[in-house]
Order: structure tokens, then sequence, then C-alpha cells
């Protein structure tokens, strides 16, 4: 890629992307991860649990984070070095989760950034369910970050 393609960044850029978790996601997660933890998969199980019926798997929640900054921000071409996610409340099957990631700082060398994103996601309701901080490699080939 030449300058002209280079994708242009400034410190507090943001993105987003939203989700519709479904009970078949659940089960698929599952499938994928080998986690078949009834907390999830199970409402006889759940129903004993803290939330008295299935919860999304917090990791795949998560994951939303990670999808905006693959795909948006700062977008394909990146590789996530860091993630440290706190769940903040639990996600149910048919709730609508929006993740949001904002580019924080970023810390150049040679021929790359390590950039600081926080990311938050929020429920249908506007309640944080979860929330992380994070750090992505971005090859200046790929990526031009003004500050």
């Amino acid at each position: 890629m030449d300058n002209q393609e280079k994708r242009m960044l400034r410190l507090g850029d943001s993105a987003e992307l939203g989700k519709r978790f479904t009970e078949e996601d659940i089960d698929e997660f599952a499938r994928l991860t080998l986690d078949d933890n009834g907390m999830h998969t199970s409402t006889e199980v759940s129903r004993r649990g803290l939330f008295r019926r299935p919860v999304v798997h917090g990791v795949f929640v998560g994951s939303l984070i990670s999808s905006v900054m693959g795909t948006k921000l700062p977008g394909h071409g990146t590789v996530l070095q860091e993630m440290d996610c706190k769940y903040t409340n639990p996600v149910y099957p048919g709730d609508e989760v929006t993740a949001r990631v904002v580019l924080v700082s970023a810390e150049e060398k040679e021929k790359y950034y390590i950039a600081s994103l926080e990311g938050i996601c929020c429920n249908q309701d506007g309640i944080t369910v979860a929330e992380a901080t994070c750090k992505q490699l971005l090859l200046k080939r790929f990526f031009e970050i003004i500050k």
C-alpha cells in the first residue's frame, strides 16, 4: 500500500457495532469454544444460579469490542495484543448489545504503532455490560495516527 491508501486515524476517533444475542448464538459459541457450562446452555442448571436463567458467555459479549477493533477502528490489518475486560452485568438471550471503541493513545515505533483503546458494551437499556482496555498493533504501511 502506498501512503495514499493508508487509513488516517486521530486520537479520540470512535466506532461501534451492535448485535442481538440469540439462544442459537449461545449454542454455537458453546460448540465452537467447548464451553458448554450449563449457566449458558441449560435453563435447569442456570435456574439454580445467580441470574436464574441462561446468560451469554462474557467472552462472547466482550468479543464485540474486538470485532469493532478488527473491522472498524482501527480496522483491517490490526493485531490484538492485550485485552483486559470486565463483565459488569449479565446479557440474556434476546438482548441487543452495542460495543463502542475509542482510540485513546498511540505509541510510535519504527514500523508500527501500539494503540491503546477503550471499549464499552451497553445493552438495549443503556446498561453497561462489559468494559475493556486494549492494545492493538497497527503497521505503518496500513495506518497513520495523527496526534
